[in-house]
């Protein structure tokens, strides 16, 4: 089992996971760094990879009409970024910053949706944990937005 196999069977999102998929998905895999302050990802630009982190922070933003860019969530060791490679158009829906310096493992989100296509088993397990990623942050920016304009009345 290679070192990258090792570290996604590790990482929470895939855990579970069939030690074969591990293997297919290591192959679509890098290690990639960001320093603190660095873009990972701005709206609108295509989402071209699927980052799951393994050392660092990384703040979600969204920008609102008049008002300062307010960070939903935080993104910590053990978590993901990005479904918006997963689905149509494939761009981003948010921007993300490095809060600190950032360490993550990236899969090609092409390659990866090629994969989910050839092997069922494969995008339905990946699937479920995205979906279940996604309600996570529809939920932490409800009540990110609930504690902003609940205050400013």
């Amino acid at each position: 089992m290679s070192t990258l196999e090792s570290e996604l069977l590790e990482h929470p999102f895939l855990a579970g996971l069939d030690p074969s998929m591990a293997a297919r998905l290591a192959s679509l895999t890098q290690r990639v760094e960001f320093p603190a302050g660095a873009w990972i990802a701005r709206v609108g630009m295509p989402a071209d990879q699927f980052l799951m982190v393994t050392d660092g922070r990384a703040g979600i933003e969204i920008a609102a009409a008049d008002m300062n860019p307010l960070i939903v969530t935080t993104v910590h060791p053990g978590e993901v970024l990005g479904w918006s490679w997963f689905v149509e158009p494939h761009e981003w829906q948010f921007d993300v910053v490095a809060l600190s310096e950032l360490t993550a493992l990236a899969i090609d989100a092409k390659e990866l949706l090629r994969a989910c296509a050839a092997d069922h088993e494969l995008g339905y397990q990946i699937g479920t944990r995205l979906i279940r990623v996604v309600a996570s942050r529809l939920g932490a920016a409800r009540y990110q937005l609930m504690d902003v304009y609940g205050s400013a009345r």
